[in-house]
Order: structure tokens, then C-alpha cells, then sequence
């Protein structure tokens, strides 16, 4: 992983061969101090994707009984990964191609980059966001 910032507050993130993509964005975080800020674009291609997903409606009150996971190998065209970074902690979304599927769904550790990946972020100055659970244990945006 390599990254690079702009004067104006963007972060550029180069992913290799083998690195872990959210893991890496943390990082990328942590090294040019992104506290609030937006993943605006994502492109690349994974050898493992890692996502979960809502598959219903009715929202149980067990959290774990709201997501699907999936554990997904082979070569995976990435489309867009993109979201809101709040207190330093990135929440994201990514859609993927495999030449027969496309799948969407949060952005989970443990997705290694296949060829490349190439990762924007731009920094948001003078706001400050978390993510408190709403009662429904539902983490919501809220400023700090």
C-alpha cells in the first residue's frame, strides 16, 4: 500500500498486489488523520471478497440475525467502493463483477487485492461525526 495526499485534503490510496483493502483504507486513515471524511471512489480487483449484507425487513433485535455474510473467491472486477468515514472509522460499500455475477454489499477485512486497487478519499474539515446506536442498536451518524 502506498498513499498520497493533496494539498486540498485528498487521499490518494494505491493498493498491490496482496493487500488488504478496508485494512489498508484504516491505515490510510490513520496516516493522514482522516477523522470525517468520504471514500468518493474505488476501483480494482479482488482475489477474496468479504461482504455482509440486510436480507430482511423485520429487523431483529439480535444484530446478528440481520446480515448475511459472504465469503467470495476468484477474480473480482471491483465497480465502486465508496462511503462516510466518521471518528476515523470507515463504513463502506462495495459492488464487484466476476464475469457472471455482480454483488454489492459493506465492505468487510480480509478482501485482497488481485492486481490493483486505487482508493479517493477526501478529508471534511470542520465536521465532526461518530456513529451512536439508535435504540434498535443501529449506528447512525450524529455529530460530536
Amino acid at each position: 500500500m502506498n498513499s498520497f495526499e493533496s494539498d486540498d485534503g485528498h487521499v490518494i490510496v494505491r493498493l498491490d498486489r496482496g493487500d488488504l483493502a478496508l485494512e489498508s483504507i484504516e491505515r490510510a486513515c490513520t496516516t493522514h488523520e482522516v477523522d470525517t471524511g468520504a471514500v468518493v471512489t474505488g476501483i480494482g480487483t479482488f482475489s477474496t471478497l468479504n461482504i455482509h449484507y440486510v436480507d430482511r425487513t423485520d429487523l431483529p433485535d439480535e444484530q446478528t440475525d440481520r446480515n448475511v455474510s459472504r465469503e467470495l473467491t476468484g477474480a473480482w472486477e471491483v465497480t465502486d467502493i465508496n462511503g462516510v468515514i466518521a471518528n476515523g472509522e470507515p463504513h463502506l460499500h462495495v459492488t464487484a463483477f466476476d464475469g457472471d455475477r455482480t454483488v454489492g454489499g459493506h465492505l468487510e477485512q480480509g478482501c485482497e487485492i488481485n492486481v490493483l486497487g486505487e482508493i479517493t478519499i477526501r478529508k471534511l474539515p470542520g465536521l465532526e461525526l461518530e456513529r451512536r446506536p439508535n435504540d434498535r442498536q443501529i449506528l447512525q451518524l450524529k455529530r460530536r
